[in-house]
């Protein structure tokens, strides 16, 4: 075990402190004490931990906490990953589960290796999500990979372009809050958001895209407009149980219930958002470069329909 005055970092009995582990154990930590988003960092290679990096000060409660949750998240991120392969958009690279108060993420460094990461209490969700792409760079530098722009940070708008018209609605229940579905039209856009459908519990309640955008049609080599529609919905049903069957695991260490998944492809991502009254959205964008761009863009009628603000 070595220390710094605010770090600790922990290393597995069987792994080996050689010199390729001591500067990925290096690097990692660099990254986690350049930065105040992340309370504790962990390392796994096929499921089995090998290092982590933590805050000096966390609790023992605390420390045993998060490795549990890091321990148990492995197949979580397999589950996702086996939804999302059907979409020909690449594997799972980042897995975000987060409310109010905090987060907990999920990230592939190369195929077999992963890395953990749980936000320190106080800090902005996002905060931490910054620190694990940096992490996520620096280490595939040390493995002569390319960098992946987890979460489309490196990559993002300053400030979110206007829409240039409103999305065509695909489907409207007769339940649907029409204010709801205006403010999804009037922001989904070939510019970074390109899907959003709203549901209330399993009920599918509208969707409004621009998936045939001649823009996008690169997307749709193997798996047709309709073949994705037909599996967003599928996987908003399997999200919404997800996040249900993990609320109790996740609630002690996020200090509230998990209200926010973000599933970080290779091309692109797919975000699911609990509202009050058991109402949902589900949206994607299929470029990487814009995952943060339509993260925000989701923000923005989340914020504005619960704020009663309309439509622009």
């Amino acid at each position: 075990m070595s220390q710094t005055p605010m770090t600790i970092t922990r290393r597995a009995g069987h792994v080996d402190a050689n010199a390729g582990t001591l500067l990925l154990e290096d690097t990692v930590r660099e990254v986690f004490e350049g930065a105040d988003g992340l309370a504790h960092t962990a390392n796994f290679i096929d499921g089995m931990f090998r290092f982590a990096v933590e805050d000096a000060d966390l609790t023992p409660e605390d420390a045993r906490l998060h490795a549990q949750v890091g321990g148990r998240l492995g197949p979580t991120f397999a589950k996702i990953d086996s939804w999302t392969s059907s979409l020909d958009s690449g594997r799972l690279i980042r897995l975000v589960l987060s409310c109010p108060t905090g987060g907990v993420y999920y990230i592939s460094l190369r195929p077999g290796e992963t890395q953990f990461g749980i936000a320190r209490e106080g800090a902005a969700v996002e905060s931490g999500d910054r620190q694990m792409a940096k992490i996520s760079d620096r280490v595939r530098e040390l493995y002569s990979l390319g960098p992946e722009n987890l979460g489309g940070y490196s990559t993002s708008a300053p400030a979110l372009p206007d829409v240039p018209e409103p999305a065509p609605v695909q489907f409207e229940a007769p339940g649907a809050d029409p204010r709801l579905v205006e403010l999804g039209r009037r922001r989904v856009s070939p510019l970074d958001l390109h899907y959003l459908s709203g549901h209330r519990g399993g009920d599918h309640l509208f969707s409004t895209d621009v998936l045939a955008d001649e823009s996008l049609g690169t997307y749709f080599r193997k798996v047709s407009v309709a073949e994705h529609r037909k599996r967003y919905e599928e996987i908003y049903l399997a999200s919404r149980q997800l996040v249900r069957s993990l609320a109790y695991r996740l609630g002690p260490a996020l200090r509230g219930r998990p209200s926010r998944l973000v599933m970080d492809v290779e091309q692109g991502a797919l975000y699911y958002r609990c509202l009050p009254d058991d109402l949902a959205l589900f949206g994607v964008t299929l470029r990487q470069k814009n995952v943060w761009d339509a993260d925000r863009r989701l923000e923005s009628i989340i914020d504005d329909y619960l704020g009663g603000g309309s439509a622009p």
